[in-house]
């Protein structure tokens, strides 16, 4: 019997669909359509198995028709192309088959045959959705400007897939949430039901645009706010054809927005799309002076701004959703400013004869600035933000603070007392030679003569070091050190007293809120190098005097209680959940041993260079009964066969090779997106650092090993 586009329950591929099964007392012939892009290729091995769904029993490919085995089958002009593959006969008590892990439940019986019904969300899972959003009866922000703006309330996205099943192969999506005020950048783990329902609380603290990732496919960036609650409703088939298009960044449209920001959603779903040529900004940076791209940039903004702004004119677009879309340009154009000027300094260190690259960016290039609301809150929730504040922050003028402070320190320290000077008041007679060479050192300026005569001293000076070497250490602690933290610490109360003066004289600018944002940024990189509270606490007083928003002083707070808590935690437990039980499962073999864990992926360059540098440490220390290293990576992000070589050529053991939702899990668990990632855990299964330095391993290993012992 022929079966003509057979019914289906399930199938995870946009690319393979089987219009035809043609079953006879010989062979089984089913016919599978290759829907791709043009002119890429698709496989067909030869271990292919069709399962029979109930028994399990699988069935191999005999033959193939229309392409050959292990060869590329490349797409012509339309993109598809169908073969015919060969299975042996089936039993009559075979009802469904599955084809690979593509397409599941395919009947056999002809009566079911035809168009497969769109997806459509279950009574139940909608119920629970408007359940859900009732709960949330806080109002939406009014406007941007709103003194509610910055506000810690948890949001929470709910929603569902349609058409969803877990023979998907995943059953979590991430979300990449942060905090630009503070440069933190962490994962959010949304676990989807088996009836496609997903939900998940978010820590925010300001109104944010951010994307889900399910799959590994990017959705359409959905805004949401502190406090209010979204539901988002997609459609597996959708997930199909992004699957398909494999050669884009496909925008999810199909999505439907409910709650108190649903339209706001739909608005900014329609958003234009910006259309900006990469290759074309590049050669603008090689071949344009600084006020010339400037002339020609400023041109693009305000024709961009014009064609924003007749888009707007023909919709009928809420003042928010309108905001955020003007908000949105100037940030990324902004961020071009910056960009011209970060691109040209790379390209001027590689081509040095290019005169253009030499040409000086001139202080009114930065006038632009002027133009831009720089209090303006709404620039924060935009796509761009975080890139244009990281810009702002190292562009050329700011920058030169650290060269304007550096120049204004002493050239060489001036202690209280020489050297030499303090072991002749501790007894020790110095020689008429080491006289001589302790009065020459002594000496700002020297004669050549002088200097060749100090050359010739080095014997005296090396003898000296090694007779006297605790009175060396005992001045250099006792004078030296002083200095030494007296200049770091001036020079960092001088260095924001220097940006402060370059933002007003040579900017043309006031405080802002942008300005006071990098203050805030700058705190934990600065905390960490303070080795006294109460230098640290100095130094946060006097910063806070030039930051007027009390959710920055708040958060400054935080941060500095952070770095200096009123105890010292040497360690701290996970919290109990999905994650946790992941990672213990994992480490169990290990248990009663300090673990140094080890984030990775062969796709991952870096990555794999650390652990060729680290492989003489395993080796040193293989065996070692204290500690051990742990190496974690996903199925995805290490395919089989690199990760069999590499693990065989590095000798690791000690691997976990786990599924993608695991490692999702894993990456929430210890706030990491980007790998390597290296977290150190105690022997009771306690973390020690989440975000461990394993380039200065044994420096690291002398200080944690002892404390950490059992």
């Amino acid at each position: 019997k022929t079966i003509v586009n057979p019914y289906y329950e399930f199938k995870n591929s946009g690319i393979y669909s089987i219009p035809e099964i043609r079953l006879t007392e010989t062979a089984t012939y089913i016919t599978v359509h290759s829907d791709f892009i043009p002119h890429w290729w698709v496989m067909f091995a030869d271990d292919i198995v069709i399962t029979d769904t109930d028994s399990g029993t699988e069935y191999k490919v005999q033959d193939i028709k229309g392409a050959k085995f292990n060869e590329q089958l490349w797409m012509p002009d339309s993109g598809d192309s169908a073969v015919v593959l060969v299975f042996p006969p089936l039993p009559a008590s075979v009802n469904k088959i599955d084809y690979l892990k593509y397409i599941f439940g395919i009947s056999l019986n002809k009566e079911n045959a035809g168009v497969k019904p769109p997806s459509s969300i279950q009574p139940e899972v909608e119920k629970w959705i408007d359940s859900e959003l009732s709960k949330s009866t806080a109002r939406p922000l009014s406007d941007f400007q709103s003194a509610e703006f910055f506000n810690d309330s948890p949001a929470r996205l709910i929603g569902c897939i349609k058409g969803y099943d877990p023979r998907a192969g995943f059953s979590t999506g991430i979300i990449h949430a942060g905090n630009v005020i503070t440069r933190e950048d962490f994962p959010l783990v949304v676990q989807i039901q088996a009836d496609g329902r997903f939900e998940l609380e978010m820590p925010i603290n300001m109104p944010t645009q951010t994307y889900v990732v399910f799959n590994n496919q990017w959705l359409f960036q959905f805004y949401i706010e502190p406090g209010q609650t979204l539901s988002m409703i997609l459609d597996w088939d959708e997930f199909l054809v992004a699957d398909r298009k494999r050669n884009m960044r496909y925008e999810f449209k199909d999505i439907e927005f409910k709650g108190a920001l649903a339209e706001l959603n739909h608005e900014l779903i329609q958003m234009p799309p910006v259309d900006f040529d990469y290759d074309l900004f590049m050669e603008k940076v090689k071949t344009l002076p600084p006020l010339e791209f400037k002339k020609d940039n400023e041109k693009l903004m305000a024709d961009e701004l014009e064609q924003l702004e007749n888009y707007l004119a023909k919709n009928p677009f809420s003042e928010k959703a309108q905001t955020i879309m003007r908000s949105s340009l100037i940030t990324r154009n902004a961020t071009q400013f910056f960009d011209y000027e970060m691109y040209r300094r790379h390209y001027a260190s590689q081509d040095t004869a290019n005169e253009i690259l030499k040409v000086p960016v001139p202080v009114s290039y930065y006038d632009f600035l002027q133009h831009i609301d720089l209090n303006d809150q709404s620039l924060l929730l935009t796509n761009d933000y975080s890139i244009f504040i990281n810009r702002f922050e190292f562009c050329e003028p700011l920058s030169k603070a650290h060269e304007i402070v550096s120049q204004n320190r002493q050239k060489r320290f001036e202690p209280e007392k020489t050297i030499f000077e303090y072991i002749i008041e501790e007894g020790v007679e110095l020689s008429e030679d080491e006289l001589k060479y302790s009065q020459l050192v002594s000496k700002p300026e020297l004669s050549d003569e002088e200097m060749d005569l100090l050359k010739s001293y080095k014997n005296i000076s090396e003898q000296l070091s090694k007779n006297h070497e605790e009175l060396f250490q005992e001045w250099h602690k006792k004078y030296i050190i002083p200095l030494i933290e007296a200049n770091n610490k001036s020079q960092r109360f001088e260095l924001w007293k220097v940006r402060d003066s370059i933002l007003v004289h040579d900017l043309g600018l006031q405080n802002n809120l942008v300005y006071e944002i990098a203050k805030i940024r700058s705190l934990q990189q600065t905390f960490k190098h303070w080795d006294s509270k109460e230098d640290a606490e100095e130094f946060w007083v006097f910063l806070q005097q030039g930051i007027s928003t009390p959710y920055l002083l708040q958060t400054g707070n935080r941060l500095f209680s952070q770095a200096f808590p009123e105890e010292e935690i040497a360690s701290y437990p996970l919290p109990e959940g999905v994650a946790t039980d992941v990672f213990m499962n994992i480490i169990e073999p290990h248990k009663g041993k300090m673990l140094f864990v080890d984030f990775w992926a062969t796709t991952c360059g870096p990555c794999l260079q650390s652990i060729r540098n680290s492989k003489h440490l395993r080796e040193k220390y293989a065996g070692n009964p204290d500690f051990d290293f742990v190496f974690i990576t996903d199925v995805r992000s290490s395919p089989e066969n690199n990760y069999n070589d590499f693990v065989k050529d590095q000798e690791l053991v000690n691997i976990y090779r786990i599924p993608n939702d695991d490692f999702n899990y894993l990456r929430q668990l210890f706030k990491f997106n980007g790998i390597p990632r290296y977290v150190v855990i105690d022997h009771n299964g306690h973390v020690v650092n989440d975000n461990f330095s394993m380039h200065n391993f044994e420096y690291e290993l002398a200080k944690l090993l002892p404390k950490y012992k059992e």
